[in-house]
């Protein structure tokens, strides 16, 4: 099997340096798609620092890349009690 890589898009950096504008985010993304990264991942969390909003960004992603990432696309929501 082959070695696959994903990328993570840094959302909660861009919030915490004051940056919330998304268009350098779709930026990687689609630079990710160029590089021919396997999956693009978005982070998400109830109790940790702010992040963009995850399925609306991936959304985003979806309309500025060419590739088919329906089946990879990732969203992870873990919370801990």
């Amino acid at each position: 099997m082959a070695l696959k890589l994903g990328y993570l898009l840094p959302t909660r950096e861009q919030i915490m340096d004051g940056r919330p504008e998304a268009a350098p985010l779709l930026s990687l993304a689609e630079r990710a798609e160029r590089l021919g990264y396997a999956s693009i991942w978005v982070g998400d969390s109830l109790l940790a620092r702010p992040r963009y909003e995850p399925l609306t960004l991936l959304a985003g992603v979806a309309g500025r890349t060419h590739r088919n990432w329906a089946r990879r696309f990732y969203y992870e929501h873990c919370v801990t009690l």
